[in-house]
């Protein structure tokens, strides 16, 4: 088969599917024509490109404009603002991906957490720092809670839990420090035992931040208030 052959033939399997460009041949994962095409078919397939094509910013933002795919991108392009704005407008978890000084960037971290909410973690410490447990949404939590008798909620390091017992009433939340669990029993110290208002939620988490918990692990949850971190972020 000629070289050109080896073209149309990869071509017509990344109308298929971009992800084909996997099998292509190493030349062909350097031709910009074919992985292009690729990308703008799956954006993912970047990651399979030659190393001075996830270089290339077209073939970088085609990517990134079509699915989530960031991470594949050249350093450099981690960097270029154009290239992560248009990542998180397409899935705001890019955020992860991009470029340190970009986390830090008012503009970046805002049309990113409008995206995704979640995506609020990857911040830069400089953003996040005036999020605190005020921002929490308790009525939501609280009603997760109570509609869930197993209810066990982690801080992002698993190093400190709140948890539900009883129902009604009689519900109370416990929280709990992961490094204190006795070895034999296998049971952790509680640190905190609450009744089932709204204020002894607020005191729970409370108790669950003041001894080691993350504040972000109640953004993967959908927790944090969206609504009040966006006027924080206009703030900045």
């Amino acid at each position: 088969m000629t070289k050109m052959d080896k073209k149309k033939e990869a071509l017509k399997e990344i109308k298929e599917g971009g992800f084909s460009l996997q099998y292509a041949d190493e030349k062909l994962k350097a031709d910009k024509e074919v992985v292009l095409a690729a990308v703008k078919k799956d954006g993912t397939a970047l990651e399979y490109a030659d190393k001075k094509l996830k270089a290339d910013k077209e073939v970088v933002l085609a990517a990134v404009k079509q699915s989530y795919a960031l991470q594949y991108a050249n350093e450099e392009l981690k960097a270029d603002k154009e290239v992560v704005l248009a990542a998180i407008k397409q899935d705001g978890r890019a955020l992860e991906y991009a470029d340190e000084k970009l986390k830090g960037d008012k503009k970046i971290v805002l049309a990113a957490v409008k995206q995704a909410v979640t995506a609020f973690k990857y911040a830069a410490d400089n953003i996040k720092k005036n999020i605190g447990a005020s921002y929490i949404n308790y009525k939501k939590l609280k009603k997760d809670m109570d509609e869930d008798g197993d209810f066990l909620h982690w801080d992002t390091d698993e190093k400190v839990s709140i948890t539900r017992t009883g129902s009604g009433n009689e519900t109370d939340y416990w929280v709990h420090v992961e490094s204190d669990q006795d070895e034999d029993t296998s049971e952790y110290d509680v640190y905190g035992e609450f009744g089932s208002s709204i204020d002894e939620i607020e005191s729970a988490v409370e108790c669950f931040l003041e001894n080691g918990g993350d504040i972000m692990s109640f953004n993967l949850d959908g927790y944090l208030n969206a609504e009040k971190i966006f006027i924080e972020l206009k703030k900045i």
